[in-house]
C-alpha cells in the first residue's frame, strides 16, 4: 500500500492531475485460484473466500489512502477504478453478456470444471490451443480474462457506475483545466 501510495505521490509531485486508480479484482473468481485452494473455502459466488477478502480488504485501505491523496491534492482528479465490484456484476450477469463459463479457463490443460493445469499453462507445448469461442468465456488462461471481458470492464469504468467519482467528471475536470488561461 505504501508503495502504491508513494508512486502517486510521486506522479503528482511530477504534474499528474488526472490519474485512475483501479483496485483489485475478486482475484478468488481466477482460475487459477481454485486450483491452489481447498475446496470447502468458497464464498456465495462459489470462488475461493479467502482470497476474496483479502482482496476486498485491500481494496478498502486503498480507498481510505485515496481519499487522504485527494484532501492533499485538491487541484488533482484521482479516480478509483472498482474492479471488484465490477466484475462481480459480470459474473452474477455472465449469461446476459453471452457468457457460458464463469470459470473454465479457455485456453488450458486437462478439460474437467476449469481447464487449468497450474504445470501445463497456456502456450505451454501441453496446451497449444484454445476454445473454439472465447467470446463465451470469463478466463482466457487460468489468469487472464478474455478480450471480451476487458471489453466490458473497461464500459462499466468509463461509461458505468463502478468509477469514484464517474469518469466523466474527470474528462469534465480535464477539459476545464485545458481551457484555462497560462498564468502570467
Amino acid at each position: 500500500m505504501n508503495s502504491v501510495t508513494g508512486f502517486l505521490q510521486a506522479l503528482m509531485k511530477k504534474g499528474a492531475k488526472h490519474i485512475v486508480v483501479q483496485g483489485l479484482p475478486p482475484i478468488g473468481c481466477i482460475t487459477y485460484s481454485f486450483s491452489l485452494s481447498s475446496a470447502d473455502d468458497r464464498d456465495d459466488m462459489g470462488c475461493v473466500a479467502t482470497v476474496n477478502r483479502h482482496a476486498s480488504m485491500h481494496n478498502a485501505a486503498l480507498q481510505g489512502r485515496l481519499g487522504t491523496l485527494r484532501k492533499q491534492n485538491p487541484d488533482s482528479v484521482i479516480l478509483y477504478a472498482d474492479y471488484y465490484n465490477a466484475h462481480l456484476a459480470l459474473l452474477k450477469n455472465a449469461a446476459k453478456h453471452g457468457f457460458k463459463e464463469r470459470y473454465k479457463a479457455c485456453c488450458g490443460y486437462g478439460g474437467g470444471t476449469y481447464n487449468f493445469d497450474v504445470f501445463n499453462t497456456c502456450g505451454s507445448s501441453s496446451a497449444a490451443s484454445s476454445c473454439a469461442q472465447p467470446s463465451e468465456y470469463i478466463n482466457w488462461d487460468g489468469a487472464h480474462f478474455t478480450e471480451a471481458v476487458y471489453k466490458l470492464m473497461a464500459d462499466s469504468f468509463l461509461n458505468g457506475t463502478y468509477c469514484t467519482p464517474p469518469f466523466h467528471y474527470l474528462i469534465t475536470k480535464k477539459a476545464k483545466s485545458n481551457r484555462m488561461p497560462a498564468a502570467a
